[in-house]
């Protein structure tokens, strides 16, 4: 099957945020894409190690604090966060994060 329906349970919550992520590594192998809801925020800041992160805002609007760099986001932009930086977003949001390769949480260093 390669239409993925969103998850009807969420993968987790925490900090901030709500995440479903939709299974497919049964199909590819290096990505994951998880659906992000938030109504404040990421409450912490992180560094992520391993992954490539790429947000798709689908809804809302708010910033990114990207290496002490904001950027204010809303519907329809696609914000990139490379791996090793340093980064936290703000704001009601729902987004479409797309991971290269696929997230797990001890990869994430936490600030």
């Amino acid at each position: 099957m390669y239409v993925r329906k969103e998850p009807q349970a969420v993968s987790f919550e925490k900090v901030g945020i709500k995440g479903k992520i939709f299974p497919a590594l049964d199909l590819i192998n290096s990505t994951n894409v998880v659906l992000i809801d938030t109504e404040s925020g990421h409450e912490t800041t992180i560094i992520e190690h391993k992954s490539d992160f790429i947000y798709y805002i689908l809804a809302g609007s708010g910033y990114f604090l990207i290496n002490d760099t904001k950027e204010i986001c809303s519907q329809g932009d696609l914000v990139v966060v490379p791996l090793g930086t340093k980064f936290i977003y703000k704001g009601k949001l729902k987004m479409l994060l797309i991971t290269t390769p696929p997230w797990q949480e001890e990869q994430e260093e936490t600030l």
